[in-house]
């Protein structure tokens, strides 16, 4: 990445006082000249590719109250086609509501019935995407799951795990301020009822026959609304102003235990993946290998985005890791493959799932 900050802004700052370190860097998946669209890539069957008009952003995020409302007071001129393209999603309708810009049913039954759609169909192109330089509108105040999801990380497993774990506790942090926006913004009784419904009372959906047509149900949206019905976008500025003062100490009280427990899971993710310590006992991982010719191979091991390319040479000892002390194991390879293989390069196999212990997560 580019930005001197892995995450958005006010999120950065979330995670500076939460953890009291620096975001790792995730180099090698890089926004602006996309990793998963190089040029020639599409010439090598084994290797998986992106559409290069829709990349990783074939995904609707859910643009909570606060951020919806940091998008509309961003008055910078490069925020201007992002924040129209915030204000043409409040004026459709669909799934507007006063937690965010949510999801809809109909977006949601694409994405997860449509084989393979992820990174190719452009149907499902995020409308904050910005087609003239494949930028995204939004960058700035992106949510949790743009923020960390990369199609490549420098520690492979490891990183995949971070973000992942990240990516849980800042969701859960979204959804405890935006709650508590809406309530002290005090929509009225009848429309926090329907944000927050008894147990025993479905939620009702946000996409509705109308909305299937481009449609809004005038009636369900006043109700949904109530006393601010009208002035969403008021709504959502007010939602960023009571958010933005907030520390991690607040959001952790909003949060909850369960936000409490998902910082714990990040700070373990985030020590295993400062450590550069090599796990013992290795053994080789589920892993998919397809020849590129001239003695090399396509390794794909813990994600089908980052693969790695190996020597079928080095293929050919992974046999030898079978759970036994890997000094033995190296010792055997030495002495039958006549291959010396580095503490480094056993650490880069262990990173990406090539090689695994019983236990890895």
């Amino acid at each position: 990445m580019t930005a001197p900050e892995a995450l958005p802004p006010l999120y950065a700052g979330w995670m500076r006082q939460a953890l009291g370190a620096p975001m790792p860097n995730e180099s090698k998946a890089t926004c602006h000249d996309c990793a998963m669209c190089r040029p020639g890539m599409e010439t090598l069957p084994a290797v998986k590719t992106f559409d290069s008009g829709a990349k990783c952003c074939t995904y609707l995020p859910t643009l909570w109250n606060f951020l919806a409302g940091r998008i509309l007071d961003d008055q910078s001129p490069e925020a201007a086609p992002g924040r129209a393209s915030v204000e043409r999603r409040i004026d459709a309708g669909a799934a507007v509501t006063p937690l965010g810009l949510e999801h809809t049913e109909v977006f949601a039954l694409l994405y997860q019935h449509v084989a393979g759609s992820f990174g190719r169909a452009r149907s499902l192109l995020c409308p904050h995407f910005l087609t003239e330089t494949g930028g995204c509108g939004v960058w700035r105040h992106r949510e949790s799951t743009c923020a960390t999801w990369f199609c490549k990380h420098e520690r492979g497993e490891l990183g995949k795990h971070f973000w992942a774990s990240l990516h849980a506790l800042l969701k859960c942090a979204e959804v405890a301020v935006a709650r508590w926006c809406a309530v002290e913004l005090d929509p009225g009784a009848d429309a926090l009822e329907l944000l927050f419904p008894p147990r025993e009372r479905a939620k009702p959906p946000l996409s509705t026959p109308e909305s299937f047509d481009g449609r809004v149900d005038v009636a369900l949206q006043r109700r949904r609304w109530g006393r601010w019905y009208g002035r969403e976008r008021e709504f959502y500025r007010e939602a960023a102003r009571l958010a933005a003062p907030l520390g991690w100490a607040e959001i952790e009280r909003l949060g909850g235990i369960e936000l409490t427990a998902r910082l714990a899971r990040v700070r373990a993710a985030l020590t295993r993946l400062q450590s550069h310590e090599i796990p013992d006992g290795l053994r080789t991982g589920p892993v998919k290998y397809e020849s590129l010719g001239g003695g090399v191979s396509l390794v794909e091991a813990y994600i089908d985005t980052d693969p790695l390319v190996l020597p079928d040479q080095l293929i050919g000892v992974l046999q030898f890791f079978d759970g036994r002390p890997n000094a033995e194991v190296l010792e055997e390879i030495g002495e039958k493959a006549g291959l010396e293989l580095t503490p480094e390069l056993v650490r880069r196999l262990a990173d990406f799932g090539v090689l695994r212990t019983s236990t890895a997560t």
